[in-house]
């Protein structure tokens, strides 16, 4: 009796893991079958398929343009965030100084706060700036909206250093810099490493924020694929969609391969 009900309760996580599988890969798959539709619509199932709007977005020089910009903001994004994130996290983990956890907090802020909230600062805080509609208005933004989950990271790989380590190389005779940048810096890189990553995928995928920041010069590869999907309803959104998700999948495999970036995430 105990071994059927054991093997029911077995079927039932199996079919709970099941559809919860599907209903997350599910709308990516939907978005990735879409985008080699033939028609002139964006709809699923398609009727045919074809390779015609991958075509049109790559000739396009709008959507050229937008991954420029996007490339070049995530790329402004990683060491920002990093160091950042590098300096901050050891500090935190390793520092003992009087408002520790407030200072810990804000530097957490900007999860707490709805994206709505911070754009609007944001808008205010840099138009009195001039950097509105600028490259580096959005660069700022979007290392803002990064840096806590970067500086996660960095502090789950100080955490787990060993202050033996550190004190045998400085018993040795090396100063404080040189224990850091020899023995404490390698040690983190898996860390800062994931910092980037997280940089990256959050720089590519801003929308809440950019809208408020951006500008017709500095549309990004979301703000777009959001206008195209509002006002044209062409399947070019997928199709762009597709591109960053197989970028970002290439991303993860190769430094999974690397640098085992799931045990720093």
């Amino acid at each position: 009796m105990a071994e059927r009900k054991s093997t029911s309760g077995s079927w039932l996580l199996h079919i709970v893991v099941a559809l919860t599988m599907v209903f997350l890969i599910g709308p990516l798959l939907v978005v990735v079958i879409t985008s080699f539709s033939a028609s002139s619509s964006l709809s699923f199932p398609p009727e045919s398929f074809s390779l015609r709007w991958y075509e049109q977005v790559l000739a396009n020089r709008e959507w050229r343009v937008s991954f420029s910009l996007s490339f070049l903001l995530a790329l402004l994004a990683i060491p920002t965030v990093a160091v950042l994130a590098l300096l901050g996290g050891y500090g935190l983990v390793r520092g003992r100084f009087r408002g520790h956890g407030a200072v810990q907090a804000f530097l957490m802020s900007p999860l707490m706060v709805p994206e709505i909230m911070l754009g609007i600062g944001l808008l205010t805080y840099l138009q009195s700036l001039g950097l509105i509609n600028t490259i580096g208005g959005l660069w700022l933004a979007h290392s803002l909206v990064a840096l806590p989950f970067g500086l996660r990271a960095v502090m789950n790989s100080a955490t787990s250093l060993d202050p033996q380590i550190e004190a045998s190389a400085a018993s040795l005779g090396a100063g404080p810099v040189r224990v850091f940048l020899t023995v404490t810096l390698p040690q983190l890189v898996p860390g800062l490493i994931s910092a980037g990553v997280f940089a990256a995928v959050i720089s590519l995928g801003e929308v809440a924020v950019s809208t408020f920041i951006a500008g017709a010069n500095t549309t990004t590869v979301p703000l777009r694929v959001l206008s195209a999907v509002q006002f044209e309803l062409d399947p070019s959104a997928a199709v762009v969609s597709t591109l960053l998700m197989a970028i970002s999948v290439v991303v993860i495999l190769v430094l999974e391969r690397f640098v085992r970036i799931s045990n720093h995430l």
